[in-house]
């Protein structure tokens, strides 16, 4: 569903950033994973590390058996640097 990552002009890590859950969804759970993610830098020197996976953390939903409709989880993030983001992610499920 999302992911963080806050790296360097050098595309290291700068830091993992830590995620926790304020509000778990309704109808599903979500696990946070650390792994390597694609960046998505819009203007920036770093810009180039988007076309290659750099160490971060993604976020993962899965719904409850036969659930579809909406949901929505939010989530705190803290970079380590004194950054903290709180995020609103809002989920369509549907039947496949």
């Amino acid at each position: 569903m999302g992911q963080s990552y806050n790296l360097n002009v050098d595309c290291t890590a700068a830091t993992i950033p830590h995620i926790s859950l304020v509000q778990p969804p309704s109808h599903g759970s979500v696990e946070f994973v650390r792994e390597k993610v694609f960046s998505n830098y819009k203007e920036s020197q770093r810009v180039k590390c988007n076309s290659k996976r750099s160490p971060g953390v993604a976020e993962y939903y899965t719904s409850q058996s036969g659930y579809s409709g909406k949901d929505m989880y939010k989530v705190r993030v803290s970079y380590g640097e004194g950054t903290i983001r709180d995020v609103t992610v809002n989920i369509n499920v549907i039947k496949n």
